[in-house]
């Protein structure tokens, strides 16, 4: 090639990488403290619709993820297409169910935090319920960090849903999951133990078994959480070929989850971490638009309206359809949370949640890389499900989410194919015996 030519593709390749650096979003604080305060008199009006067209007046609402998905600088993006349309709603409360507000008012005064050696805080005492749910004080961020890890999870759990993973040139693949989830200690459920002997440890389980493709047919994960937040959590994969489950080492928190976009860490609504290895900063209480009392039964099975277009090839995976319900402005808190020294090459430099000032359920996550870039954006749309006869309430990990990866241009939407089957002891032999199956030495049924 002729040096002049050489010159010309040296300087195309330099413009390339300048204008791919210029696109990306960084972590920048003031993002974030310069949205709608949430004591202000700033609001969207109901019966506002959100398109592509206006979405700049109502930046201050939004999480970066939006901002980044709205301003067609990645390759993701939401476009014009009219499912993409954010029609806002009043927004109608979410009030604790019985005994879950009877055990916060209960035990609330008994949790306390203390630093450790790593930098960040523990919580000690903790029973059940919300462990401080009037955070204050020079603490506040860390009291909010907690109230997330321990938010609702039900006593027992079955679900039926799909990851659906979507490259940048559109091609989708899909695993059909079957999914089991126990509280292994601090329940707030009627008829069910604050804390079940065969759980002493533990705080959750989560199994996942893949029934598609067939050749992934039988693999199965179960992730343990332990009680003590200082302690890493437990990863086993059941291998088909090797008819046993394999114990995976702490570095694989930043692994793949079942080869979707979601990381170990990211786990129970983003939450599967240690919190005493962060570092937590309140960047304030602001309003955002979510989508908090979905009608998620277009979402179950897959059948929205327009069918593929919930991963259409020009806009952003997994995004709700109109049909799934109005959206709401919330009052959130925006809590920044970073790796501390001890976790050094962790995935993310910085995990921004935000958080329901109401319920302490996290809405939105914005995973930044440890170099500030924008790497990953989880969105959850939540819906209150059944947690008994007669109360509804939202419950972490049962709704549809999405994580979209903007660095690698890579998307898997999480999709209930039905409502989840919730503290009912005969909705299968697996969830009946939580004191086998919620631990790995339950993977060794699989094949049997």
């Amino acid at each position: 090639m002729r040096p002049g030519a050489w010159t010309a593709l040296l300087c195309a390749l330099a413009w390339v990488f300048a204008a791919s650096a210029h696109a990306q979003f960084r972590f920048d604080p003031a993002n974030y403290t310069a949205m709608a305060e949430a004591a202000s008199a700033e609001t969207i009006p109901v019966g506002t619709r959100i398109t592509a067209h206006n979405w700049q007046q109502y930046r201050k609402f939004m999480p970066m993820s939006f901002v980044a998905a709205y301003s067609g600088r990645y390759a993701f993006k939401i476009g014009d297409d009219r499912r993409y349309t954010i029609n806002v709603g009043p927004a109608a409360p979410l009030a604790m169910f019985r005994q879950l507000r009877e055990n916060t008012e209960k035990y609330a005064s008994r949790s306390r935090l203390s630093r450790t050696a790593s930098g960040g805080y523990t919580i000690n005492g903790y029973v059940a319920g919300v462990p401080f749910p009037k955070p204050s004080g020079p603490l506040m961020a860390y009291q909010l960090l907690y109230n997330v890890w321990t938010y609702y999870l039900p006593s027992i759990s079955h679900s039926d849903g799909s990851y659906v993973a979507v490259d940048r040139y559109r091609n989708r693949f899909y695993e059909q999951i079957d999914v089991d989830q126990w509280r292994l200690s601090h329940s707030s459920d009627e008829g069910f133990p604050t804390n079940p002997p065969y759980g002493a440890g533990f705080l959750q389980s989560t199994r996942q078994l893949v029934d598609a493709p067939e050749q992934e047919k039988y693999t199965a994960q179960l992730a343990l959480l332990p009680d003590d937040p200082e302690k890493v959590q437990e990863i086993y994969v059941f291998v088909p070929a090797l008819r046993r489950s394999v114990r995976m080492s702490s570095a694989a928190r930043c692994s793949p989850l079942l080869g979707s976009d979601f990381n170990e860490d990211d786990n129970s609504d983003g939450m599967f971490f240690q919190p005493p290895n962060f570092k937590a900063t309140l960047l304030g209480v602001k309003k955002v638009v979510a989508l908090m009392h979905g009608d998620l039964n277009h979402w179950y099975g897959g059948d929205l309206p327009g069918g593929d277009k919930l991963y259409d090839r020009d806009g952003l995976p997994g995004w709700p359809s109109p049909l799934a319900g109005k959206w709401e402005v919330r009052d959130v808190y925006v809590l920044e949370v970073a790796p501390l020294p001890i976790l050094t090459g962790y995935c993310y430099g910085h995990k921004v949640i935000f958080i329901d000032k109401e319920t302490f359920v996290q809405i939105y996550l914005d995973d930044y890389d440890a170099g500030g870039r924008l790497y990953k954006s989880q969105l959850i749309w939540h819906s209150p499900i059944n947690v008994n006869d007669h109360e509804r309430y939202i419950a972490r990990g049962h709704d549809p989410q999405t994580m979209i990866d903007w660095k690698e241009i890579h998307a898997t939407t999480s999709l209930p194919d039905r409502p989840p089957e919730v503290n009912r002891m005969n909705h299968t032999a697996i969830g009946n015996h939580p004191e086998i199956y919620a631990f790995p030495g339950g993977l060794a049924y699989i094949l049997k």
